[in-house]
């Protein structure tokens, strides 16, 4: 046998399939807690992972045999890479499997705030035909700040090219990515011409809150603010004040600081419901890179960058 591989989310049959017929023994535990996984992890060559758990220094040490991590999507921030690298363990993802899904429903995020057709469609199951008050503003015309151009945030600019539109985008770690229509801008250009900002940023001690209440007052446009990254690179209540005060059209998030609902404490319920009362908001539960095509690429290309297809 090569080793056992633990994989613990749902994933595609294909990456089962896969390292089955290398010669992995496959234990398949989508729903596996922390606890049980920390009992489990000595045995493992190779672990499979999302989200869902955090691999860090307890898991680590226990892992006596592991030789490497894959992780389905994109961001490292629940995995210990630095402890993990030291004890010789090779850590890999997948963003580029699921960047396109990821701008697709970012778009649609913008045009459907654009276009209110989230809020007229409640209003049409409540019994209400208005027209007037949910003219759109038309995406064409319009200047959008793209804060991280990574793979998503690339992935995004290239889905804007049917559209007449200025790209401003922000990334501290690329160079020479302007094109005719992406041009490299600062936060503070962003935040003065931007119609529409996207954050595609990776959550780290540098980006925690990004998004926080001096963010929404130095925005002059009043943009349509939408977050298909990582949800503590938002701060919650500050997105909250925003649509309060009027300093965004429109908020899509695909993503929150906690998205375990049965663990809210009172005031996240209340800050939570208050956002969903303003038609202008729209919350989606992290589904952005969740795609069926997505769901298979993602598979093969951990696979294809550990070498075992």
């Amino acid at each position: 046998m090569a080793g056992i591989v633990i994989i613990t989310a749902p994933v595609h049959s294909f990456l089962v399939d896969t390292l089955q017929s290398k010669g992995f023994d496959v234990v398949y535990e989508p729903s596996i807690s922390y606890e049980a996984l920390l009992e489990k992890v000595s045995a493992a060559t190779g672990l499979i992972v999302t989200t869902r758990l955090k691999i860090d220094q307890s898991i680590l040490e226990k892992a006596k045999t592991l030789q490497w991590i894959g992780r389905l999507g994109s961001g490292m921030e629940l995995i210990d890479v630095e402890y993990a690298n030291n004890k010789g363990i090779k850590c890999v993802s997948s963003p580029e499997g699921n960047c396109t899904t990821v701008a697709e429903h970012t778009l649609g995020l913008v045009l459907s705030l654009m276009n209110k057709i989230n809020s007229s469609y409640a209003e049409i199951k409540n019994g209400q035909w208005i027209r007037d008050a949910n003219r759109a503003d038309e995406l064409n015309g319009k200047t959008i700040g793209i804060i991280g151009l990574g793979n998503t945030g690339s992935a995004f600019a290239k889905v804007l090219k049917g559209f007449d539109v200025k790209i401003l985008a922000l990334d501290i770690y690329k160079r020479n990515f302007e094109t005719d229509q992406i041009k490299a801008a600062s936060l503070e250009q962003i935040q003065e011409e931007a119609h529409i900002i996207s954050l595609h940023l990776p959550l780290t001690e540098h980006t925690f809150h990004c998004a926080n209440e001096a963010f929404f007052l130095a925005c002059k446009q009043k943009p349509y603010f939408i977050s298909t990254c990582r949800g503590a690179v938002t701060d919650t209540g500050a997105v909250l004040k925003a649509l309060q005060n009027q300093l965004v059209r429109g908020v899509g998030l695909d993503v929150l600081e906690n998205e375990q609902f049965a663990n809210y404490s009172p005031s996240e319920k209340e800050q939570l419901e208050a956002i969903l009362a303003f038609p202008n908001a729209i919350i989606t539960p992290h589904i952005a890179g969740y795609s069926h095509e997505a769901y298979f690429k993602m598979a093969r290309i951990i696979l294809e960058k550990l070498a075992i297809i």
